[in-house]
């Protein structure tokens, strides 16, 4: 069964139930509109930085949170659905049609929210699923254990029946644990039955994209273009590893598009033009139509009411730099989404019979 065929006939799962892939539309394929991820904070394990830890997210502290984003609770919270319709909003406007929610259950999940937001909003929102880094999880058990309970939210759903329309983010630290692995493979095995995209959380100043792909495409045999390998802004400017990630032939995607926060412990955050550069150069090697585009909110400080981007930079001012440094950014913003679910749904085992 060809592309062209499939478009008319591949349905992605949405929170507000299926639609056809060929109509996602400009589309941001990872963000968190709701999520908690108080996990990352560790009380005094950052000298100077006591007065965030209970402090709430303010002008008068946000400049000192772009240097210790993981400081406060407040900060690591986005559990406001006014803000998050706010920023679908401004998306909208931007002609924006549909974001990917990457947010797994042990970052917050809120199904029944995200639906709420999706039928306020009209715009899309795909649910994602699965495990984020161990620490943040209760428990990864065996890759079966693993494998069943995320296979039944496909075929069952959660919170009235709303079903996940991609498997991820699947997280992986730089210590890439046995539980982080256990939890990738058990992805891998229910993504070739369900037929939908795998995003894998990178820790993006690491090298780690081909450990993960020799486990995923090369052991677990999950076809590459499902595969969407996230975080690849930070390696923006190692080109071998950059170019030999392409050529395996999953979907680079750059989400971290202006964010604004130097991580202790991990790097800075990649300046707008550094991330412009990558794109550029990985267009002009023939990668332009495997290439995603994203902003991954999931810090306050991030949100438009907080001085941040919100959702509207990369459909806003970032597409219009691509675009006028000859790189097609509407059609990565429009049609690469849809392709991406169009390729992912041929993947099953059912359909390579």
């Amino acid at each position: 069964m060809n592309v062209d065929r499939l478009s008319t006939q591949v349905t992605v799962t949405t929170v507000t139930g299926p639609m056809l892939a060929s109509e996602l539309g400009r589309t941001l394929t990872h963000e968190h509109l709701l999520n908690d991820v108080r996990a990352a904070v560790l009380p005094g394990s950052r000298p100077g930085t006591a007065d965030l830890l209970t402090a709430p997210v303010d002008p008068l502290n946000r400049e000192r949170l772009l240097l210790e984003p993981y400081s406060s609770y407040d900060n690591c919270t986005l559990d406001s659905s006014s803000d998050a319709l706010h920023e679908l909003r401004a998306f909208a406007n931007l002609g924006g049609s549909t974001v990917v929610d990457v947010t797994p259950p042990g970052l917050g999940r809120a199904p029944r929210a995200l639906r709420a937001l999706s039928e306020d909003s009209g715009v899309n929102v795909i649910m994602g699923s699965g495990w984020y880094l161990e620490r943040f999880e209760d428990t990864l058990g065996s890759i079966d254990e693993l494998a069943n309970a995320l296979a039944e939210e496909f075929t069952a759903g959660v919170s009235d029946s709303i079903r996940p329309g991609v498997i991820g983010e699947i997280g992986i630290s730089a210590d890439f644990t046995d539980g982080e692995e256990r939890a990738l493979r058990a992805a891998c095995r229910v993504q070739v039955d369900v037929g939908v995209p795998l995003f894998i959380h990178l820790p993006g100043w690491e090298r780690l994209g081909r450990q993960v792909l020799r486990v995923v495409l090369d052991e677990m045999l999950v076809d590459p273009s499902a595969v969407v390998l996230c975080h690849m802004d930070p390696s923006g400017a190692d080109s071998v590893y950059q170019q030999k990630i392409a050529e395996r032939g999953v979907w680079v995607e750059f989400d971290m598009i202006g964010m604004p926060f130097t991580y202790p412990g991990e790097g800075r955050s990649p300046l707008v033009d550094e991330t412009e550069a990558a794109i550029i150069r990985l267009a002009g090697q023939g990668h332009e139509n495997r290439l995603l585009l994203s902003h991954d909110l999931f810090l306050k400080a991030m949100l438009s009411r907080h001085g941040g981007h919100g959702l509207g930079f990369v459909s806003g001012p970032f597409r219009e730099r691509l675009n006028a440094a000859g790189v097609d950014a509407d059609s990565i913003l429009d049609s690469n989404p849809s392709q991406l679910f169009l390729h992912a749904a041929q993947t099953t085992k059912a359909n390579k019979k």
